[in-house]
């Protein structure tokens, strides 16, 4: 793989896991047949990993897994069950919510996500993280709180995309019942579901933030 990286997903899963889907970006190493990968065949880098970080991040959208649970019958994400599954049009993310491009935003998002090690620093490269002489940036900080916001505003701008109004939002996310059993006992309540909700009532107002708050 001449990029240096691949986006790969898990799979071997099951509909009653916390998460169906788990996609991520991975360095340019070997893998086995369990991590199937996804690489992109694009003359510029940039353009594949441009491309490549909104493929994931959707791949990721708690409604994704939503309808991917709808479809897998068994405990293997065969390519043929991933093919069929709804994903957001290119076009779409070029759209623009509050002056922000939706794609910009979301690139930033995953950017944040994934380069918190040195090994995908091909990655953050092609993706434009570089200073002035063309050198990667150091990897960000693994920040529990932040990454959880950065999640939330992805969820939540991905139920937009979807279409998905208030109370489907609330029954997808609804159905995530181990999620709900972490965070209640993390938090004392179901805190996926008030941040992606209030997230997406921020979107629905214009505003294309991390953090919209309850």
């Amino acid at each position: 793989n001449p990029l240096g990286w691949a986006l790969g997903f898990k799979e071997i899963t099951a509909p009653t896991n916390v998460r169906t889907m788990i996609a991520t970006f991975l360095p340019g190493v070997g893998f086995g047949n369990k991590v199937p990968l996804l690489i992109p065949d694009f003359a510029s880098p940039a353009f594949a990993a441009g491309a490549m970080a909104l493929l994931g991040a959707n791949f990721n959208s708690l409604v994704f897994d939503f309808v991917m649970r709808q479809k897998l019958q068994g405990q293997t994400i065969n390519l043929f069950i991933l093919e069929q599954l709804p994903v957001i049009t290119p076009q779409r993310f070029e759209q623009t919510i509050g002056g922000v491009v939706i794609a910009d935003f979301i690139r930033e998002q995953v950017l944040h996500l994934t380069y918190t090690a040195h090994d995908l620093a091909p990655f953050a490269r092609d993706l434009g993280w570089v200073d002035a002489s063309g050198q990667v940036k150091p990897p960000f900080v693994w920040h529990a709180e932040d990454r959880r916001q950065r999640l939330a505003a992805l969820d939540g701008l991905f139920c937009h995309l979807y279409g998905l109004s208030n109370d489907d939002a609330a029954h997808v996310l609804a159905s995530f019942a181990i999620v709900r059993e972490q965070d209640i006992a993390a938090f004392g309540r179901f805190r996926t579901q008030d941040d992606v909700l209030a997230q997406l009532r921020a979107v629905r107002s214009g505003r294309l933030v991390v953090g919209a708050g309850p």
